[in-house]
């Protein structure tokens, strides 16, 4: 009994902790002072902008779930809505913890526990592929952005070449790891965690490249929803560049806030000024990039991690019941 009250507590406490840092990021923002809520000051076609981001973010978040859930299917048969709310109860837990590391927390808890093993793998592998998915994208980006804008920063072509193929060398070889998965088996055998658990690692070491496949190219299409979220709050913010512009910026900022160390308490930070830095090439509206970082930080984190608490919530109590 006692065993039972202190997982709702400690529950409770992750759910308070989420509110808690959501509330805080909107607080500590400033630039929202700048942003009037008054409707005659946009159009219609500004709403039909915003109810667009949304809509993406609910797309965004279901080719999550079904990325996830053909990675446990053949472990662990979950329906896409039990799968769906698993992936938003990772949000919750994820959002204050470094690195989002709390998601695979927050999946798991919506699988059996003899099955949990293969929960953390299975996000691992998710996360792995979209990981690359920004590494891909960022490398094209930087590329296309010293060809045909090669005056907005002035650095040695020698240095923008060398970066370019070590970006690219590293990219090729984690694409081979990712299809070769069996490679790194003997290295998560040194953690204790896993080493209780060879047979559940020997199963997805076997993952076949086809579905592998399927996973990377699901990740591709989350890269396009939410980077093309991203393009409709400039376009809402008034921010004037051309959308080959917009998209280089926007594959650079996110290959940058992947690859420089975090957590997750300074990560819209991060974001914000790497947005001013890369979109600040093209355009002075530094507000409303501000703005378009913060309001997609909000739709594509906040609002789903204040969903998921409620399923978090709610299985906590079905599973204490049990």
């Amino acid at each position: 009994m006692k065993s039972k009250s202190t997982k709702i507590i400690l529950s409770i406490l992750l759910i308070l902790l989420s509110y808690g840092f959501v509330t805080y990021k909107i607080l500590n923002f400033n630039e929202l002072n700048e942003l009037s809520f008054i409707p005659q000051y946009y159009s219609f076609s500004d709403f039909l902008l915003l109810l667009l981001v949304f809509l993406l973010m609910i797309f965004n978040w279901s080719i999550e779930t079904i990325k996830w859930k053909i990675l446990i299917d053949k472990i662990q048969n979950l329906k896409f809505y039990t799968a769906f709310k698993a992936v938003l109860s990772g949000i919750t837990i994820g959002i204050f913890t470094p690195n989002r590391i709390g998601d695979i927390g927050g999946r798991v808890l919506f699988i059996n526990k003899g099955n949990r093993t293969f929960g953390v793998l299975a996000t691992g592998i998710g996360s792995f592929a979209q990981f690359l998915t920004t590494l891909s994208a960022g490398i094209l980006g930087f590329i296309l952005f010293l060809i045909l804008f090669p005056n907005k920063i002035i650095i040695n072509p020698i240095f923008n070449i060398t970066t370019v193929i070590c970006l690219t060398l590293i990219l090729l070889i984690l694409i081979w790891v990712y299809f070769k998965i069996k490679l790194i088996k003997p290295i998560l055998l040194k953690f204790p965690f896993f080493k209780t658990r060879e047979n559940q690692l020997e199963y997805f070491s076997e993952t076949k490249s086809k579905l592998l496949l399927k996973v990377l190219l699901l990740s591709f299409t989350r890269y396009i929803i939410f980077s093309s979220q991203f393009y409709l709050l400039l376009i809402f913010f008034d921010i004037h560049i051309t959308i080959i512009q917009a998209y280089i910026s926007i594959s650079l900022i996110y290959l940058f806030a992947t690859i420089i160390p975090t957590t997750t308490l300074i990560e819209l930070g991060v974001r914000g000024s790497l947005s001013i830095f890369f979109l600040g090439m093209f355009s002075n509206n530094i507000i409303g990039i501000i703005l378009s970082t913060m309001i997609l930080w909000f739709i594509n984190l906040a609002i789903p991690s204040i969903i998921g608490s409620f399923f978090f919530f709610k299985n906590r109590l079905i599973q204490n019941n049990k």
